[in-house]
Parts: structure tokens; C-alpha cells; sequence
């Protein structure tokens, strides 16, 4: 294994126990001691890596959001229909809360961060700017396919991302306020519905 290879590695290892970290602590009662307890080195080899505590924060954040960007680019890369494309991205995104819940809720507690840290806001907009841009593409496509009536593709997409993200919250909060499986589906029976020509 190279030399860059071990330090890809070792940040991955070292971001991968932050996230776990976050999800423990949560973001603001965490130390660097509780991250390298987790990864299993010394605190050192993370400042080696990362300049400080907000450096690896950002990596934390950017990899939160990579992950769930490649699952949904790979769940939908074989898919042609622009309906089911979209039923798809809507199902994939739902589900990443579900299944992942440490990394939907690592982001809640980025959120925090918005007012005070303009880096973090600025990486927060530009990963929704991402899956915005995912959802306005396949809904662009299937209005040229005449699949869907004629909207603002991104406007509709971050309609889109609302839902996904006011469900997922509420459920969060207290996963007794309503069956997840079923209202997941209804809202996605309801955005699709909402863009096929009448």
C-alpha cells in the first residue's frame, strides 16, 4: 500500500469515528480525546492529518453528504424512466434517514453551526445545491420526455427536498408521530402525482 493510500486510510478511519463521535456526544460536547479513543490512535496522528478541530469538521460534513450523493447516483444510474428515476430519488433519500439515522442526524447538529460558522454554511448550501441540482435534472428530463407538465425544475426540487426533510425531521424527533413507511410512501405518490400532465 502507498504512502498516500495509509493516509487516505487513516483520515478515513479517523473522520468515520468522528461521525460516530457526533452521533454519541453530539456536535459541541465531543472532544479530539473521544475521536482518537474511537479511531485508535493518539491524538496526534488526527492533528497530523487535520489542522484543527473545524478542518476535520468540514471533512465530517463533506463526507456525510458524499456518501448519501453516491448512493443516490448509483441507485439511479440505470434507470431511464424519469417517473421511476424520480420515485427512486425520492425513496433513496427517505431511506437514508431510516437506515442511517447517525448521518441525518450529524447534519442536524451541523446545522447548529450555520450562525456561527460561515465555512459550515457555506458547505451545508452547496451539498444542497447538489441534490436540488440531482432532483431539477430528472425532473427536467422527464418534462422533455413529456412525462412531467411543464414546471421550474428547481423550484419543484427543492419542493421535493422539503418534504424529505420536514418528514424526516418530525420523525426523528419522535418516530410515535406517524407510521414512517406508510406516510414515506404517500408523499411520494404526492410529489411524482404532482408533476404528471392532467
Amino acid at each position: 500500500m502507498s504512502k498516500a493510500d495509509v493516509a487516505a486510510e487513516r483520515k478515513d478511519q479517523i473522520v468515520r469515528a468522528t461521525v460516530d463521535c457526533i452521533t454519541k456526544y453530539g456536535y459541541h460536547n465531543f472532544s479530539m480525546q473521544d475521536v482518537a479513543r474511537t479511531a485508535g490512535v493518539s491524538k496526534g496522528i488526527i492533528h497530523y492529518y487535520f489542522l484543527n478541530k473545524d478542518e476535520l469538521m468540514m471533512s465530517v460534513l463533506d463526507r456525510v453528504a458524499g456518501d448519501i450523493e453516491r448512493v443516490l447516483a448509483s441507485e439511479m444510474s440505470s434507470i431511464t424512466d424519469a417517473r421511476r428515476k424520480l420515485e427512486v430519488f425520492i425513496d433513496v433519500c427517505f431511506d437514508i434517514v431510516r437506515s442511517t439515522k447517525e448521518y441525518y442526524q450529524v447534519n442536524m447538529d451541523f446545522w447548529t453551526q450555520i450562525n456561527q460558522k460561515e465555512e459550515v454554511r457555506k458547505v451545508i448550501a452547496r451539498h444542497y445545491t447538489k441534490f436540488r441540482e440531482a432532483a431539477a435534472t430528472v425532473i427536467r428530463a422527464g418534462i422533455t420526455a413529456q412525462a412531467f407538465r411543464a414546471v421550474d425544475p428547481y423550484e419543484y426540487a427543492s419542493y421535493v427536498i422539503a418534504v424529505i426533510d420536514g418528514l424526516s425531521l418530525q420523525w426523528l424527533f419522535d418516530e410515535s408521530t406517524f407510521d414512517y413507511d406508510s406516510i414515506v410512501k404517500k408523499a411520494g405518490q404526492l410529489l411524482v402525482d404532482g408533476l404528471v400532465p392532467r
